[in-house]
């Protein structure tokens, strides 16, 4: 203003392309301000929506540099795959907590089934042992009554006939006889033997005792009822006469 006025009104000449400079430092601050708004454009955010605290700086060529000493992007990204790691941890652990609890129960379904399948084989076997003792009762009790049956055919076929009639009809009982003696036979039943054979007690039943020098010492002489057994069953004790 100064050299205006000493010029009378006129400006220095001097200072006249100075404004020039000053129009091109506006362009190029113009043309700064354009890039540092496109470098701001260009600040990543992180997942929450919020933006970077650090500064950026526009460089040439329009590159955005960080500033110095700032690993905001190797931070964020790192904090970000340690938080999934942690978490992908977590399901690790839980997963593998729950594979040993699926283990243990599998191993204790297992051992309940051992226990169950041994207590139901040893239950079968006792039912089958059962009614196999059931069934041989039945059939020696059945069997049983058939015994009086054979020593009436017995005495019957042991009297002496009289006439061709009575001899023809005493040949019939003997047929009969042996019919019956072999279905007996067939359901395992046989005649305990006690002519002459050592009183045993388990087999014989003795009813009289006589003193016989000709026989040896509890010698069975006479038998009045035989005795039958079916296998280790006894249907029917001997009645026999012991001597000495």
């Amino acid at each position: 203003m100064t050299d205006v006025i000493k010029n009378g009104g006129k400006r220095h000449p001097d200072r006249e392309p100075a404004e020039a400079p000053d129009k091109e430092k506006g362009a190029a601050a113009g043309v700064n301000d354009t890039e540092e708004s496109a470098a701001e454009s260009l600040v990543p955010e992180d997942l929450d929506g919020e933006q970077e605290d650090k500064e950026f700086s526009c460089g040439e060529g329009g590159q955005i540099n960080e500033p110095e000493g700032g690993n905001s992007k190797k931070s964020f990204y790192s904090k970000k795959h340690g938080d999934k790691h942690s978490k992908e941890k977590e399901a690790a652990a839980k997963l593998e907590a729950e594979l040993e609890a699926s283990k243990a129960m599998e191993q204790e379904l297992r051992d309940r089934y051992i226990r169950l399948s041994a207590d139901f084989d040893n239950f079968r076997k006792r039912i089958q042992k059962e009614n196999e003792a059931k069934y041989l009762d039945a059939k020696a009790d059945t069997l049983k009554q058939f015994l009086h049956v054979v020593d009436s055919f017995e005495r019957a076929a042991a009297a002496e006939p009289e006439d061709g009639e009575a001899k023809a009809l005493t040949e019939g009982y003997r047929l009969i006889y042996s019919q019956l003696t072999e279905i007996l036979r067939k359901n395992g039943v046989e005649e305990i033997k006690a002519l002459g054979e050592q009183f045993n007690p388990n087999l014989h039943y003795a009813v009289m005792h006589v003193d016989d020098e000709s026989l040896g010492q509890n010698t069975v002489c006479e038998v009045f009822e035989k005795g039958y057994k079916m296998g280790d069953r006894i249907l029917r004790f001997s009645t026999v006469k012991v001597a000495n």
